[in-house]
């Protein structure tokens, strides 16, 4: 073990530092959103921004995998469990069971955390608790929902239309669909089934508990009478892109509803949808507006994404070629560049080319600007 651990030291301490120093993963998410470590889950990774995006199909991305434990893999040569499969773009899917990958029982897993890289392992990326900001998987563990008053939970808290999400549903502590005369309260652990009822804003859009739906409606028993309802909301309900949903409804019941589970005081369950957060968009500015060989040139990108670490450009100008570095941070990156001094002895030129790449390769921008010609 200690000889592995070595090897892996070593290799990775031999590659190139850039390598290493990429974007890290923005966004990674899993399908259910809610499982268990003994269950079938899909892993999804968006490598955009990092030294894996647009990475060539042969080639392929794997997992290099340390935490919860060592799934025995051979440096460079990845078995087909640890191979990830494209989706679409830079958007990859690793499929596991966890129990099985990683050879522990279920109770001994509740994150992961590793590293993605090419078959070779010659570009790298990591997922990591030690990542800014760490991006580790954490599974989301059924403590909440298995307490003695709750009836809903659900995860993630803030999410998104377009990606998994998981209710889960406590049948012992659920509500039936009348409180007029002493419910009995836990009387929906005894179906024989559950499907959900749902809608969204305020029951606009339903799609029912019937027979034409009995596969779509189901939910999933994780053992004692909690209940998973795996969706994702604008594929489930049908929405269009960009459809603005306020609220998710639902109402509990067996396929013939025979059994109805319900919120406190017998209501309908409402989960608000989280407020969606408008992303900045970058914005990348060249002063003066009008230059001359004889001005100090300054380019500003503000509201950098979150996988943009550094800027760099390169102008040319005529013969002549000036490459530079901004500083600064994500929220505002600068660049100086002295003219007078870098085009001194460029000859007679009437414009400069100006390109602009992010840490990833990425190009930001390709401008040909026009030099006013000054007089004696």
């Amino acid at each position: 073990m200690k000889n592995k651990l070595l090897f892996i030291l070593v290799a990775i301490m031999s590659l190139p530092i850039l390598s290493i120093a990429q974007g890290t993963i923005a966004q990674i998410w899993t399908e259910p959103a809610v499982f268990n470590a003994d269950e079938q889950i899909s892993i999804y990774f968006d490598l955009t921004g990092t030294e894996l995006a647009s990475v060539a199909e042969e080639e392929g991305v794997c997992i290099w995998t340390w935490f919860p434990g060592d799934p025995g893999e051979t440096w460079g040569a990845p078995s087909d469990a640890s191979k990830l499969a494209q989706v679409e773009g830079n958007i990859w899917k690793w499929v596991l069971t966890p129990t099985e990958f990683y050879g522990k029982p279920a109770d001994q897993i509740a994150e992961f955390y590793g590293q993605l890289q090419t078959h070779s392992g010659e570009k790298i990326t990591i997922f990591a608790p030690d990542q800014d900001p760490p991006n580790h998987i954490l599974m989301y563990g059924l403590t909440t929902i298995k307490s003695d008053a709750t009836i809903l939970d659900y995860h993630p808290k803030q999410f998104s239309l377009d990606k998994p999400l998981s209710v889960l549903l406590n049948a012992n502590n659920a509500y039936p669909d009348n409180c007029d005369n002493n419910p009995v309260v836990g009387d929906f652990a005894n179906a024989p089934n559950v499907h959900v009822h749902s809608g969204v804003n305020d029951w606009a859009i339903v799609i029912e508990n019937n027979q034409a739906n009995i596969d779509k409606t189901e939910l999933t028993h994780l053992g004692d009478g909690i209940y998973r309802w795996d969706f994702i909301p604008n594929e489930y309900f049908g929405l269009e892109e960009g459809f603005p949903v306020l609220n998710i409804g639902a109402v509990f019941a067996s396929n013939d509803w025979s059994y109805i589970g319900k919120n406190v005081n017998c209501t309908d369950f409402f989960i608000e949808a989280p407020a969606v957060t408008e992303v900045a968009i970058p914005e990348l500015t060249f002063f003066p507006s009008k230059i001359s060989k004889k001005d100090l040139l300054c380019i500003i990108r503000t509201e950098n994404e979150v996988f943009v670490s550094s800027l760099e450009y390169v102008i040319t100008a005529g013969s002549k070629t000036i490459k530079g570095s901004f500083s600064g941070n994500k929220a505002e990156m600068t660049a100086y560049i002295n003219l007078v001094d870098k085009l001194k002895d460029a000859g007679d030129i009437d414009k400069i080319n100006v390109v602009i790449k992010d840490n990833t390769g990425r190009l930001i921008s390709e401008n040909s600007i026009s030099l006013v010609q000054l007089t004696d």
